[in-house]
């Protein structure tokens, strides 16, 4: 997002530069410094939610806001739907942009120039002695091809572990109510795509500057909607296979993984798939919006590993009216399908709840239901309680244990560090992780047989106990296994 500012910025003679946190081990001390250190008229900032973390990010533009005087924007997903709160508590905020950062940037920075009243620029939050000003939101940009391709630090260009990212549409063609994209945009166009030439002569540039570099599709959908969708794929394919070694990723819909597409991107050099699925529950699947079945599931899965590719899911195991039986077809279909064939996939899958941000359509459901709790950090995200009691227990259980292996995982002297299980290092057991595997899998189905036989009072001290005995059966799995001997020890309710 940045990227394509910062060359709009500088395409209308705006002197501008970019201090990237995310690509460098720089901290938010360091931001700060780093600001106040220079002259500059306007702070621009992508104001990226970061959970429990936000309000240090937050304290840091009170920082330089307070030192420096100077108008402080901010922009993206998280400012576009909390804008009222980010005003109303934190006066070193100037101005928020809702929606697409570039026009609504440009046009505020004239208009601060000459004195003039913010008021008039399109797609802008902002307050006045009378109260807030929320002006009306811009038309997306239409042409894609019009914009000059995205700035980029030189930790850009070479991402060892996730690639250089290209962003080839913005927007979905989708309705999922779990889902903001649409709402960032606003009105207008719901996908819009760059042509296929100007795709191509972007990834062209990358590939001769950084070779052998893997390229990130971060389109919330690669595909277009329909038949023009999926030829607009096949020509950007014959393109890319031009450039000698190219290899890339992308996310996409189940009913976008078509044969007729998918082979020419898997001969341009296409060997990562981020597949929605979301769930397996017909229900379900009605109730989020998602518009697709089951069965363009299976076969998305079927197609993708025919080519050679290991699809990697978006899940949500648990959504808020969901019901065990809704619960036992999601675990069955992973169970069915081998997607459950990794540690760290399989943490991830057991527990994913739906998580509701506001400015989804969900939000603003479960609020109105006065089902929505709150969260201590922001009124961004919402918590809830599931409408099932059973579904709530099992919830409950399962996602400390999950949690706490995470946890394990992120840390860098952990047997079960992710860095050391990514790069495949011999420090870390394979028969550690398909142990935990297999033994966190067992607890899911335990727990699950029993809350359908209505087998286990749902109350607080089971839960705990269950939670304990549970993190206690890792540390011994591990324990024992680092030591030589493989242990199976399971728990549950």
């Amino acid at each position: 997002m940045s990227g394509y500012l910062l060359s709009c910025l500088r395409d209308k003679g705006i002197e501008t530069e970019l201090i990237d946190l995310f690509t460098t081990d720089s901290s938010l001390s360091h931001m700060v410094k780093a600001v106040n250190d220079r002259e500059c008229d306007l702070l621009g900032v992508h104001l990226v939610y970061a959970w429990e973390n936000t309000e240090s990010v937050l304290r840091a533009l009170h920082a330089i806001g307070s030192r420096s005087k100077i108008p402080i924007i901010v922009y993206g997903f998280y400012p576009t739907f909390a804008y009222k709160e980010l005003l109303g508590s934190h006066p070193s905020i100037s101005y928020v942009i809702r929606g697409e950062p570039e026009q609504t940037f440009i046009s505020l920075c004239s208009v601060l120039k000459k004195s003039a009243d913010p008021g008039s620029v399109r797609g802008l939050a902002f307050r006045k002695d009378t109260g807030l000003v929320v002006t009306e939101r811009p038309r997306p940009i239409d042409n894609l091809d019009a914009l000059p391709f995205p700035c980029r630090t030189e930790k850009q260009g070479v991402l060892t572990d996730d690639g250089i990212n290209v962003l080839g549409s913005r927007g979905c063609y989708g309705n999922c109510s779990f889902c903001y994209i649409n709402n960032f945009y606003g009105t207008g166009n719901r996908w819009r795509g760059r042509t296929p030439g100007n795709i191509y002569d972007e990834v062209a540039m990358l590939a001769a500057a950084h070779p052998n570099q893997y390229i990130y599709f971060v389109d919330a959908n690669f595909f277009g909607p329909g038949t023009g969708g999926q030829e607009r794929a096949v020509e950007i394919a014959e393109l890319l296979k031009r450039i000698e070694g190219l290899t890339f990723g992308m996310e996409c819909r189940v009913n976008d993984v078509r044969d007729t597409s998918l082979r020419h991107l898997v001969d341009a050099g296409l060997r990562y798939v981020f597949l929605g699925v979301e769930t397996a529950s017909p229900s379900c699947l009605k109730r989020i919006r998602k518009n697709t079945t089951v069965q363009q599931t299976r076969s998305a899965l079927a197609l993708l590993r025919r080519y050679g590719i290991e699809p990697h899911i978006g899940f949500i195991m648990f959504e808020p009216d969901s019901d065990l039986h809704d619960i036992r077809v999601n675990f069955n279909f992973l169970m069915s399908h081998n997607l459950l064939n990794g540690l760290s996939k399989t943490v991830d899958l057991l527990y994913h709840p739906e998580i509701v941000l506001m400015g989804t359509d969900n939000y603003g459901l479960l609020d109105s239901a006065g089902r929505i709790e709150l969260s201590s950090h922001s009124d961004y995200q919402g918590a809830y309680r599931f409408k099932d009691r059973r579904v709530q227990c099992l919830a409950d259980t399962i996602s400390p244990v999950c949690h706490y292996l995470l946890e394990l995982m992120d840390k860098d002297d952990s047997p079960l560090y992710w860095r050391n299980q990514r790069s495949g290092d011999s420090t870390v057991p394979d028969h550690l992780t398909k142990s935990l595997t297999a033994w966190l899998t067992d607890l899911f189905t335990g727990l699950l047989m029993r809350l359908e036989a209505n087998d286990v009072p749902c109350t607080d001290r089971v839960k705990d106990r269950t939670i304990k005995d549970a993190i206690e059966a890792i540390d011994t799995i591990i324990a024992t296994t680092i030591d030589g001997q493989p242990s199976t020890e399971c728990g549950g309710l």
